[in-house]
């Protein structure tokens, strides 16, 4: 047993590949009754559960037919939402490079700001690349106390302790947006990507995991291993500020990491057999890089049972260095918490290699 394997087995991390029975996960009908397990724990015990029967519908409002000096077209889209009972819209932007001869592959990029892709929009239009740009808090604000201002007011239970929490909800903004994407023709419906940094990250995490269509989740400086880290802890998230990015099962009974029923590596087995791409950095005080790593090699048994490779890497993670043979892919970057041109440029290189 290599180094990284014994840290994992000294984490002493909730069974990935052991059905509720007590049976071994040993082929792919075993992993399929597994992941819905899974899919069940999660939504009751981490993100929450996402309310049914919201209709969308699409209009495009704006277009810019020489967006970045001509070389892109970019089109601004509503999102409209409704229930028997309410309705919410919110606008994204989908730039779409004219030098494309074929189906155009996507990033739909979760943003903290107005920024498309941090200011790199150009730089990723001339890889060939379509970006589809939404301010998350244009979905749902970023506050507890505003909770039904966005689509949120979809589950007005404040009672349910396995209500969605924020990072669901962004995530079902995405999917929305989703479906969107795959009525539009110059598209490549087959390789969109979502992608996020931070708790935007998680939330690229669970919307690939609950949308089989995203081919990529791309987790910037996020998905560490709860259990262990050296980091950001799981009593950090109880924190009033961060507390309503999950559903409030979470956090009931006092309960530390050690106590909960899953870890992240959880999460990131949801997306086997398609494509994860973590992003860390060594100075990041907010995520440890190291446990981000361990997270991807917790979770590469369910890629492994479906035929795929998951994280392959050596004990010492290098800085700028792509560890890019499996489904799971590793990229750590000197610096702190940010999402920059080396990581959007190592993400790029890996969806050429796999052709994601």
């Amino acid at each position: 047993m290599n180094g990284l394997q014994k840290e994992i087995e000294n984490r002493h991390l909730p069974e990935l590949m052991r059905l509720e029975n007590g049976d071994a996960v040993t082929n792919c009908a075993n992993w399929k009754l597994r992941r819905e397990e899974i899919k069940k724990l999660l939504c009751h015990e981490y993100m929450g559960v996402t309310p049914e029967n919201i209709k969308s519908t699409f209009e495009c409002v704006g277009v810019d037919e020489d967006a970045y000096g001509g070389k892109a077209t970019e089109k601004t889209i509503k999102v409209q939402l409704a229930n028997n009972n309410d309705a919410y819209e919110f606008l994204f932007k989908l730039i779409l490079p004219k030098s494309a001869k074929e189906k155009i592959p996507v990033f739909l990029h979760l943003q903290f700001n107005e920024l498309v892709a941090g200011g790199l929009g150009e730089e990723i239009i001339d890889n060939g690349y379509a970006i589809v740009h939404v301010c998350y808090q244009d979905i749902d604000p970023d506050d507890s106390k505003e909770s039904f201002l966005g689509v949120s007011r979809f589950e007005k239970d404040w009672i349910k302790k396995d209500r969605w929490g924020k990072i669901a909800v962004w995530a079902f903004g995405a999917s929305k947006i989703m479906d969107y994407l795959q009525t539009v023709v110059q598209l490549d419906h087959a390789r969109i990507a979502v992608i996020g940094h931070s708790r935007l990250a998680l939330t690229a995490l669970w919307c690939a995991a609950m949308d089989e269509r995203f081919s990529l989740a791309v987790a910037g400086n996020s998905g560490s291993l709860y259990r262990g880290s050296q980091a950001e802890s799981f009593r950090d998230l109880s924190r009033e500020y961060t507390r309503y990015w999950f559903c409030p099962n979470l956090f009931r009974d006092d309960r530390d990491a050690n106590d909960l029923p899953f870890d992240m590596h959880f999460l990131i087995a949801l997306i086997a057999p398609r494509y994860v791409c973590l992003t860390g950095a060594t100075r990041d005080l907010w995520a440890d890089a190291h446990s981000e790593v361990l997270s991807g090699l917790a979770a590469s048994p369910a890629f492994e049972i479906l035929g795929q490779k998951g994280l392959i890497c050596q004990d010492e993670i290098l800085p700028d260095t792509l560890y890019d043979e499996g489904n799971i892919s590793f990229f750590l970057r000197a610096g702190t918490h940010f999402l920059g041109r080396d990581d959007w440029h190592a993400v790029m290189k890996y969806r050429e290699e796999k052709n994601i």
